[in-house]
Formats: C-alpha cells, structure tokens, sequence
C-alpha cells in the first residue's frame, strides 16, 4: 500500500475513530482482520496483511457478507478482547517514513490502573502485521514468526533515502546528474515515501518547472491541501465492474490529483475512505474472479488431459487389434492340418490352403504343447481382438468428441470477462463445484447446534481455535486415525515409543500455526509412554502420508513422509470432551 496514500487514510481515521470504543473483532484467514469501532454509519476497519493485496480503508460492506470465514475465537482475536475491551481510541498515527499506523488505546486495567496499549498495524511488504503492544512489550501478532522477539521497536527511517522535505535543491540535482537525468529513478531509489506512483507525478510536474519547485509542490499537495480522493482508470469505475476480467484494467486510488494521468477515466469521492473502499472492493472481486477461473480451467485441463491420454491409449490398442485376422488364419490352418501337422522346435509346420502354391509355413507354437490347443489360443486371440476392434471403434470418437468440446470450452473459459458470464459458464456442466458458497442459514431459535459425536477419543481446542482428537486405545487409534480423520489433517504420534495417535482437525487446509501444531505435539508425547521424559520427539505429517500394511497389528502404521518436532509432554489447549 502507498505511503503516501496511507497517511491520508491515517488522518482520516484520526478523525472518525478518536473515542470510540472496540466492537465486534473478525479474523480473516491468517492475514486479515474486520474492525467493528461502533461507527453510527456502520462502517467496519478492514486490515489486510497478505503481502500481494496489502490494506487498511473503512468500508461499507458488512464482513459476513463477503463469504469468507469470519473467526472470533483465534489467539490473536482473544488477546485483542483481553487487553482493549474496555478501551478508548485516544490517537492514530503514523510514522512519517514508513507504513506503520499506531492505533494507540487507553485502558482501564483490573487494578484500576490507566494504560496505554497500542495495535500497531504494519504494511511493509512482507514483514507486514499487527501486534499488539504495552509499552515497549509486545503482548501478540496476528502474524506469528518464531524469530520474532517480546519488545518492540519502531521501525527506524531508512539510511539509503533522504527525507523529501529536507532535501535541498543541490543534493536534488546533484542526484538528478548521477542518475542520467532520470527524476522518476531519483524519486524512488533516494527519497522516502516514493511510490511508482508519485515518482512518475513527480518527474511529470517537472516538466512544467524546475525539479525543486515540483517537489515542494507535489508535497504540498499531499500534506498541506484537503485530499481530494480519486480513482483513475483506464475505464469508467462501472465498467470495470462489469468487466472484472479485462486486461486492460490497473486502477490507481490517489489522494490528490495525478496530472500524468490526466487522459486516464478519473472518479472523485467525498473521503479517501470511501474511495479506497471502492478501490479495494474492485481489487477483491477481481482477484475471486481469477481463483474461480483459474480452478475452473485447471478442472478443465485435467479432464483434458486424461481425454487425450485415453484417446492414445486407445489407438494403440486398436493398431494392437490390427492383427486379428493372422490369428483367425493361424487357428483355422492348425485344425485343417491336425493330422499332418509337423512339430519343430518353436512352432507347427502346416500346408499354407489359403494359398494357391500350398506352401508349407511355421505357426509359432505360443508356449502351448499341442496344435490343438495352439489353434484353440489363436481363435481366443482372434475373438478378443475383434470385439476390442469395436469396443474402441465405439469409444474412440466420442472421447475425441469429448476432447474438442473441452478444448472448446477452455478457450471460452479464456475469453470471459464478466463475473456474470462465468457464473453461466460454470453452471452449464458443473454447478456444485463452481458456483459462490451459499451464506448457511441461520439456526432457528431455541434449537441447540448439532454436535458430532465421537466415540474412543478425548477432545481438546488449541489456542488457535484447531479442534485435536486424541485416540484411547489401539483399536480407537486405528478408527480415528482412518475413518475420522481426513486427508489434509495433521497426524502426530511420539517417534520410537507406544502411544495414542493424534489429529489436528484442518478443514479448511489452510497453514496450520506453530502454536497448534506445539500444542498438538505435547498431547501426543502426554498420551505415550515417554510422557515422563523432559523433552519428546513427536514425529507429524499430513494424514494422507500414514497408512497401514496388511498384517498390522492394530494402532501400528507406516508414514510416507513426516517431520519431527521436540516437545514436553503436556496436556495443552482446552479439554472439550
């Protein structure tokens, strides 16, 4: 996300979010969250750390109707509810040279004591996150990393660039000769805060007046004037809605005007929120549209691919049935020739009738003791080639049918552009595997969930919300382990000593947290017979790499591939059942 772009987003906020109190929290997958401050036009705080589609805007849309899982009940989402619940939003600030907003809270504590907490939200690439911090202490992260540490640090300013605002105009120039002229290059390489974006408005402006001038005039701009919030595109806003798929299409969201796209469809909004909030929804409906085609063409290409595969195989078994006829001959010359019928080392010597010189000819003998028995084989050969000679003659065409309708529709798949459009084309031949989950209806009143009921194990929840079932007996083991269990959970059983197999339920299979795959790993070495030693090796793997030999005895398994991780024994995460 822009640097430029997000301190206006982060004064905006400022604005809107000082005194308001935490409401409803959401994660979403691994790297997002749905902040809910009780705004009274009901808007929600969207954070998105995936490095690919980085974020932070308000926005209109209710989180549950996105269709993705909403999760109030992981680690991070807790500690959150812990240490801000009572909290007030007293400022929201960012770093001037990096894309870091502090959301700092005051906080009544248990002793009664004021505090302030802090959720820094970072957009810096790849290390981007939100931590939650007292003081210098960072209590927890959305994004766990085993090298992180317990204090924090802000971000210092990068020692390679210069600061826009105190870089003089020699230094400027000076950067602009070593640099071959190039402003944009300078802009990006050695001033902080420059995106693709403002380098090239930067290197625009300068057209007009000498570099320095443009400078101060860009930040001024950016800093000193109200925003005035805009979406250029090389299409209006609408259309791009309607055509999700275009190629042409690369959005900019800029909080002030960009003169170097003066051609491009420019959008005004009132707020910079509301923009962004247009921009970001675009940008995830677009990225959907994508995944629904990119799995629709990948389903497509596999059945392809076996078509064709099986139409090859088809041919050579039908050039494989070409010599039905030498056979019929074969079977048909050893009857005739059965009381004259010559024995040599690798075959039968019989007169050829077919042909008008009646020459005698060798039939290979096919292993078989008796001409008799070798005409029988040839008659048997004959018969199966023929009716194979049908069977595929029936076959073939229509597989080479079902291979140029394939073909076919990976081309159209190819050309669709509208979200409407695909979800007809995925209708027309697979509905259930293609169309938008369904919202589930909500549980009538009064009426109790259903719970699964499971029988031989003990239930726990991780801190991250991961249900792990832990067998009883030999016999329970082996049912949990293949009957419960599915493919992309994580198996785990205490290496080289007797114990209960353990399941971490993944049913999304999504990357599973260190914390649970610990946690999961303790269970396994408190339920073995190393449950007394200080440290434990438990070996883990996807359930999909254990299987069972025949002969096993029960409980016994063999894993294809499985990592290894030391642990002590423990009961950890919550009893459940």
């Amino acid at each position: 996300m822009d640097n430029f772009l997000l301190q206006t987003i982060a004064n905006e906020l400022e604005s809107l979010l000082i005194g308001h109190r935490l409401g409803k929290l959401y994660q979403i997958g691994a790297t997002d969250l749905a902040v809910d401050f009780r705004l009274r036009d009901g808007r929600w705080l969207m954070v998105s750390t995936d490095p690919q589609r980085l974020a932070l805007y308000l926005t209109a849309r209710n989180p549950k109707q996105s269709g993705d899982e909403l999760r109030s009940d992981t680690g991070f989402v807790g500690l959150v509810k812990k240490y801000l619940d009572s909290g007030r939003v007293i400022a929201v600030e960012k770093l001037g040279y990096d894309r870091v907003v502090n959301f700092r809270f005051e906080v009544e504590d248990e002793d009664q004591k004021i505090r302030t907490r802090t959720l820094v939200v970072s957009l810096a690439g790849r290390a981007a996150n939100v931590l939650l911090i007292e003081e210098s202490r960072r209590l927890g992260a959305l994004r766990d990393r085993d090298d992180e540490v317990t204090n924090y640090v802000e971000p210092a300013p990068p020692a390679d660039k210069l600061d826009p605002f105190l870089c003089e105009q020699e230094k400027l120039d000076e950067l602009i000769a070593a640099n071959g002229g190039d402003l944009a290059e300078v802009a990006q390489k050695h001033l902080i805060g420059f995106s693709v974006v403002y380098a090239r408005e930067l290197a625009f402006r300068a057209k007009q007046s000498k570099p320095d001038d443009a400078l101060r005039g860009l930040l001024n701009d950016l800093f000193e004037l109200a925003p005035e919030p805009a979406i250029y595109s090389p299409a209006p806003i609408g259309e791009l809605k309607r055509e999700i798929g275009r190629d042409e299409f690369s959005p900019v969201l800029s909080p002030i005007e960009l003169r170097h796209l003066s051609d491009q469809h420019k959008s005004r909004f009132a707020s910079v929120n509301e923009a962004a909030d247009v921009y970001f929804t675009i940008l995830d409906e677009r990225r959907r549209f994508f995944a629904r085609t990119q799995k629709l063409n990948s389903q497509l290409t596999s059945q392809l691919k076996k078509r064709r595969a099986l139409a090859g195989n088809l041919k050579r078994e039908l050039e494989s049935f070409s010599n039905s006829e030498t056979h019929q001959r074969y079977g048909e010359l050893l009857l005739a020739n059965l009381h004259q019928v010559e024995k040599t080392g690798g075959g039968f010597l019989v007169v050829d009738f077919y042909n008008e010189a009646q020459p005698k000819i060798e039939i290979p003998s096919a292993n078989k003791p008796t001409a008799q028995e070798a005409a029988e084989h040839y008659f048997k050969l004959a018969r199966k080639a023929r009716h194979g000679v049908r069977s595929v003659s029936e076959r073939l065409p229509k597989v080479v049918n079902e291979i140029a309708q394939f073909e076919q529709q990976i081309a159209q798949l190819a050309a669709i552009i509208r979200a409407d459009e695909l979800n007809a084309f995925a209708a027309q031949f697979n509905p259930p595997a293609f169309q938008p989950k369904q919202e589930s209806k909500p549980s009538q009143p009064g009426r109790k969930p259903k719970v699964e009921k499971l029988t031989g194990v003990r239930r726990y929840r991780s801190s991250d919300g991961y249900e792990i079932l832990v067998g009883r007996t030999d016999r329970d083991n082996d049912h949990l382990t293949f009957r419960i269990a599915k493919s992309f959970d994580l198996w785990f059983h205490a290496a080289d000593y007797p114990g209960s197999h353990v399941v971490l339920r993944n049913p999304q299979r999504k990357p599973v947290p260190p914390r649970s795959i610990t946690e999961a790993a303790q269970l396994a070495a408190k339920f073995s017979q190393a449950r007394t030693n200080a440290r434990v090796a438990v070996n883990y793997c996807e359930r999909k790499f254990v299987s069972k030999m025949k002969g096993f005895a029960p409980g016994q398994v063999r894993l294809s591939s499985f990592k290894t991780v030391m642990v002590e024994p423990g009961e950890a995460g919550e009893r459940i059942g």
